[in-house]
């Protein structure tokens, strides 16, 4: 009660006083200034930390039906972050929409994959020893890419799909100023990285029911923000030293507002209009729920080190990546991260399916106090870990607080049943 006292009262004396900006909500920097008094070093610099804040309140109706409300701190498009692994999630959706257009082919996301290779930038994959039948798919990458943040699974995925065809699905979505034109893969320099390897898809006795030839882009819009440059330095390809910012303008970008709907039209697929609606099967909604949902020692194939894998390492957002073993509670985290050149991002739907909690939020930041990009030291851990962690909690407490008329039935969350 005193924290709700106190977080209206500096939302009344901030609407007063101060002019917010569109992407500010004077109630979320309340909430903020109030119930993360350890985190002020963070709040008190935004332009410092490139902080960005997007929370969605959900409200279901007596037919479960969702509506929303954001709340935003610090949030604008034209500000430049590097999204780093945020762009699996769309590839990832993109994958399986292009899956099913094959379907006459008797291909879907579990169908063995072959990439060939016949230029330097590309590789060869016949087999993933990870696989429970030892032969790569869409869907054992998509695995990959959700529970560890894998690249190589990006790369090969992002070949299937070609450049053209990524940004013509980014068109179709309403995302016109997204690039998603690197495959992660730092041997594929320049526009080397647009072109995409041939793939095959055979059946489970080997005769190939598809081939995609060698890919050459036309797409060759250039990056929509001015000036997508960070750092006050940076340390090139050779290791030296360059006391200029670094220039993004050749990688890929999304800004935090896209990665939020992005995640939220997957989330609520079944709640949303048609024209929304992305176009997968509710088997493939499932799955992909499933996977960004899941620990890392839940998967049997792939199987994971719980050392280096383990529980919290890709939920930022509630866990702060600290937690080596999740108690069996009722939360789940399901998201997509970026950690990348000291920028640290989340975008996560959080569920208690017990307690019928639910929101999103959706985070990045920039950490990095020398402000040389490529050092690879930079301070997730002493500051940005604690913040999602803190963050996610402050957040779940507010909507455990909160008075609904009806509460949600997040039954299709509980996904992970024995």
């Amino acid at each position: 009660m005193y924290l709700k006292r106190n977080i209206f009262f500096l939302a009344f004396v901030l609407l007063v006083t101060s002019g917010f900006s569109q992407k500010t909500s004077p109630y979320l920097d309340s909430l903020l200034r109030v119930g993360l008094p350890t985190h002020a070093k963070l709040l008190a610099s935004p332009k410092k930390y490139k902080l960005q804040i997007i929370y969605t309140r959900i409200t279901r109706d007596k037919d479960n039906k969702p509506s929303f409300k954001n709340y935003y701190w610090n949030v604008d498009s034209n500000k430049f972050f590097y999204p780093a692994s945020l762009v699996k999630l769309p590839v990832s959706i993109m994958a399986l929409e292009k899956l099913s257009t094959l379907k006459e082919n008797h291909i879907d996301k579990n169908t063995t994959m072959i990439t060939d290779s016949v230029f330097a930038c590309g590789k060869k994959v016949f087999k993933d020893t990870t696989a429970e039948n030892r032969l790569p798919s869409i869907a054992h990458y998509i695995k990959k890419m959700f529970l560890v943040s894998d690249n190589y699974a990006f790369a090969r995925t992002y070949e299937f799909l070609s450049c053209d065809y990524i940004h013509q699905t980014l068109e179709k979505w309403k995302f016109p100023n997204m690039r998603i034109v690197n495959r992660l893969d730092g041997s594929c320099k320049a526009d080397t990285t647009k072109i995409t390897s041939p793939v095959y898809f055979l059946s489970d006795k080997g005769d190939t029911l598809y081939k995609q030839p060698l890919t050459f882009y036309t797409y060759n819009k250039p990056h929509p923000l001015p000036k997508p440059k960070a750092g006050k330095g940076h340390t090139n390809e050779v290791g030296k030293r360059i006391y200029q910012p670094k220039d993004f303008s050749t990688h890929n970008f999304m800004s935090l507002t896209n990665c939020h709907e992005i995640l939220r039209r997957l989330v609520f697929y079944n709640h949303i209009d048609k024209e929304h609606q992305y176009n997968i099967s509710n088997d493939d909604w499932q799955f992909l729920m499933k996977y960004l949902g899941m620990y890392p020692r839940e998967s049997l194939y792939p199987a994971y080190n719980t050392k280096e894998y383990y529980d919290s390492f890709k939920k930022f957002i509630y866990y702060g990546s600290s937690v080596p073993t999740v108690p069996s509670d009722s939360v789940r985290v399901f998201n997509i991260v970026g950690r990348a050149y000291g920028f640290l991002s989340d975008c996560a739907y959080v569920a208690d399916v017990k307690n019928n909690i639910e929101y999103m939020l959706s985070v990045t930041m920039y950490l990095n106090e020398r402000d040389i990009i490529g050092t690879g030291k930079y301070e997730y851990d002493k500051l940005g870990m604690p913040f999602l962690k803190d963050l996610g909690n402050l957040i779940y407490n507010v909507e455990k607080d909160r008075k609904v008329k009806y509460k949600p039935d997040l039954q299709e969350f509980d996904l992970f049943k024995n």
